[in-house]
């Protein structure tokens, strides 16, 4: 029953509107995982609050960051990528079980932001959604958009004909 919702609600976007929606619901994701509230100069998640709650915190995090890397799935990103996401979340739920410190080291690492860079990142490169323009014209409430490990590569300008209904890239 529960994977017949998820096939019906969830699937492959097939419209470039339909690709900026997921993108944004991914973006959304990160933010409030990562990163929706500053706390003495530092961004502050969901996902670091509820790890204060022992080992349920910890998997509540988990199950948030899993859907995201789902919704990043219908994609159809490469395997070698979503091992990388998979990865990121493994990292952060197994630090975040350390009592105290895997908490507060929990603040300082951003799965969710480095997931959301991962898939950027195959996105322009797919030329998929023009990442840039969508996050110029749907900026956070908070004014800064989620940063990732890897800067150089998506400060990039956009991929050429990315957006512009043109398929020769001019």
């Amino acid at each position: 029953m529960i994977m017949e919702y998820i096939k019906s609600y969830h699937r492959e976007p097939r419209t470039e509107d339909e690709r900026e929606k997921l993108y944004g619901r991914i973006r959304t994701i990160a933010y409030w995982l990562d990163s929706f509230a500053t706390v003495g100069g530092l961004h502050v998640g969901l996902e670091a609050i509820v790890g204060f709650i022992p080992v349920i915190g910890d998997f509540l995090g988990l199950f948030a960051s899993l859907y995201q890397v789902f919704l990043c799935y219908l994609f159809g990103i490469p395997m070698h990528l979503m091992l990388l996401m998979l990865a990121n979340v493994l990292i952060d739920f197994v630090v975040g079980l350390v009592p105290w410190i895997g908490d507060i080291l929990d603040v300082f690492y951003k799965s969710n932001q480095y997931n959301l860079t991962i898939l950027s990142n195959w996105l322009v490169e797919n030329r998929l959604v023009d990442v840039h323009r969508y996050n110029r014209e749907h900026p956070l409430s908070n004014g800064m958009e989620p940063e990732g490990r890897n800067r150089s590569r998506s400060s990039r300008a956009p991929a050429a004909g990315v957006g512009t209904g043109s398929s020769r890239g001019y």
